[in-house]
């Protein structure tokens, strides 16, 4: 009897959750076109289809609803049995900073899998500035941060360069010949950046919010009134870039990576810095 494929239904179950083929492409750091033909042979396996278009839309089968229950079934007896031999005594409490621009990626993208690898460890999450996430992991509060580097004094390990891109709702334009409204968020580097970068092109803006946290800004740019400078991988389906205002003279980005507290041994804090660095590091390979 021919086997199913535990990639073809890691990949699978990835497209359920992702929403459609591109983003499971990103999520499994495959080609999308490489996804693709793996669903093309879990239907040659299966002997059914387990797709049907809709439109530009792909859409599940009952066949590929079913395939799928039994897909997660599988690959949780399987990643509960490589984390059974492979770290039995992995156990204890984690505390994990995230800076807020990367909250999203981290629990959509990044963290997706950990669990099923190490289902003894438990992770407590924290999103803050990089600035305070910064200060807790030195001071031992936090074992781990995913921050910005804002200059050399930071001690964090390179994992990543983020591209900044001016963000807008999907629903709103925004004019050339008028001021644009911007929202930055207090206190933060990105937000005096986003200002320095509209004056050094000459473009007219006007401040006219000042979010509380990243969470605010977010919300004030799906709601349409205001344009801003974030993550480009903080642009949330809602919305949609401001394609005259992301040229090149108003490009930039941001090296960010991992810092761990001082004397950081115990093999739970190293097994997920290990995780974090790995997955960027085959993010960085796929984006080559």
């Amino acid at each position: 009897m021919t086997n199913f494929d535990l990639d073809q239904l890691r990949t699978l179950v990835a497209i359920v959750d992702c929403g459609n083929f591109a983003a499971a492409a990103n999520s499994v750091h495959r080609t999308q076109s490489a996804v693709s033909m793996q669903m093309k042979k879990l239907e040659e396996v299966s002997g059914v289809s387990l797709f049907q278009k809709k439109g530009r839309r792909h859409e599940l089968t009952t066949h590929g609803l079913t395939l799928v229950s039994y897909a997660r079934q599988m690959l949780q007896l399987n990643d509960e049995a490589l984390a059974h031999f492979h770290c039995p005594d992995m156990n204890g409490l984690v505390k994990l900073g995230v800076c807020d621009d990367y909250v999203n990626l981290v629990f959509r993208r990044i963290l997706n899998g950990f669990t099923e690898r190490y289902p003894n460890l438990q992770l407590s999450v924290q999103s803050n500035s990089s600035q305070r996430l910064l200060r807790q992991v030195v001071d031992g509060r936090l074992d781990l941060a995913l921050i910005n580097i804002h200059d050399n004094t930071y001690p964090a390990t390179p994992l990543f360069t983020e591209k900044l891109v001016w963000a807008k709702s999907k629903h709103v334009t925004f004019c050339k010949d008028r001021p644009i409204p911007i929202a930055i968020e207090s206190d933060c580097r990105w937000g005096r950046l986003a200002l320095e970068l509209l004056d050094r092109a000459g473009v007219p803006y006007q401040v006219v919010l000042s979010a509380a946290d990243f969470h605010g800004l977010n919300a004030a740019i799906e709601s349409g009134m205001v344009v801003s400078l974030i993550a480009a991988c903080s642009v949330t389906d809602k919305m949609d870039l401001l394609d005259w205002l992301n040229n090149d003279n108003l490009e930039t980005s941001i090296a960010s990576g991992l810092c761990l507290k001082p004397g950081a041994s115990e093999p739970a804090v190293l097994a997920l810095s290990d995780y974090i660095t790995e997955w960027y590091l085959r993010r960085n390979q796929t984006a080559a």
